[in-house]
């Protein structure tokens, strides 16, 4: 959908007249672009690709050359190139009124691929956010996919910034990594962001807490854990304490656990394929009353015992973890 720029009251606008044409502020041009403002700021900061304009001395305001300029570096960066080379490139350009034609390879000599080349990752059919998130994150912008993913879960919540966000993103990261080897420092940018910004949110969740304690971890020789800062932090927002092992808990520090904290329920994670082994959920401690076992995740093999329930999903693990915690 075009953007449409119209011209109001300085006091109420973001958008404003100086010296003949239209100039925005950052957090209009973010949207404009599809990045984040946090972004925006690191690249003026950085490479000096900023605004032009000050709006009485302090307002930093972008003008329409200064938006192409950055949508000519956004697309230097999607195309492969690094974020230094492409500012570069995009402050020894001449820019035209009108459209800008995005020719990368005119300006680095840098073939420009497919949606996704190099270490950028793709975003075929996804909203400005997940683009914005993308573009952070192909960028080494850590700063900026921590802001993008707490508006996320300000706005929509946890369970939705996981599905809706935040897995296209690491599937397209993990595409990447298995078609051309490369993106794992993208795919640790973007992970440090999560989990922060998930542990962030559950512990500054403001929402009264129960008295029952969830014990969430993951088996030895498993080290995912963004699936359960996602469950914790969706636990967090219903009111529900927890306590996060990490990763790759052997069985028995895990018994452990839960004899020294009493848990009301206990969420284990096995993310690598065919590398639990249900079946020994068995040996758990039996306490009364006896926590509650669910399981989540690919990495599982055999029936669990009976008890155990298995999550199909995260959304689906908040929910049966919240419905024993309340019986």
């Amino acid at each position: 959908m075009p953007h449409t720029w119209m011209v109001q009251k300085p006091a109420t606008t973001q958008s404003q007249q100086v010296e003949g044409e239209i100039s925005v502020s950052v957090a209009v041009a973010a949207r404009r672009l599809g990045i984040a403002p946090a972004t925006l700021r690191t690249w003026d900061r950085r490479y000096g690709v900023g605004p032009s304009h000050r709006d009485g001395g302090t307002h930093r305001r972008y003008s329409p050359m200064d938006l192409a300029r950055l949508d000519y570096m956004s697309a230097l960066i999607r195309s492969g190139n690094s974020p230094a080379a492409s500012a570069a490139a995009s402050l020894g350009r001449t820019y035209s009124e009108g459209p800008i034609p995005h020719k990368p390879d005119e300006a680095l000599n840098t073939p420009v691929g497919r949606s996704g080349g190099g270490n950028v990752v793709a975003t075929p059919g996804c909203d400005r956010r997940a683009r914005g998130l993308a573009k952070s994150s192909s960028a080494l912008d850590q700063g900026g996919c921590a802001a993008i993913i707490s508006e996320s879960l300000r706005e929509i919540g946890v369970i939705p910034t996981w599905n809706e966000l935040l897995l296209p993103i690491l599937k397209s990261i993990g595409e990447m990594w298995e078609l051309r080897q490369c993106g794992i420092e993208v795919e640790h940018i973007l992970s440090t962001a999560i989990q922060t910004e998930f542990s962030r949110f559950a512990h500054e969740s403001t929402v009264e807490t129960s008295r029952a304690m969830v014990v969430l971890g993951s088996m030895s020789g498993d080290a995912h854990q963004l699936p359960l800062w996602a469950v914790g932090a969706g636990l967090a927002e219903q009111g529900i304490r927890f306590v996060h092992l990490g990763a790759g808990m052997p069985l028995e520090s895990l018994g452990d656990v839960i004899t020294r904290t009493g848990p009301r329920a206990v969420f284990l994670w096995a993310q690598i394929r065919n590398t639990s082994d249900s079946a020994h959920l068995a040996r758990l401690p039996s306490l009364r009353p006896n926590p509650r076992i669910v399981i989540g995740g690919p990495g599982w093999v055999n029936e669990p015992p009976r008890g155990v329930r298995v999550a199909n999903d995260l959304k689906s693990a908040v929910a049966l973890i919240s419905e024993v915690v309340s019986d």
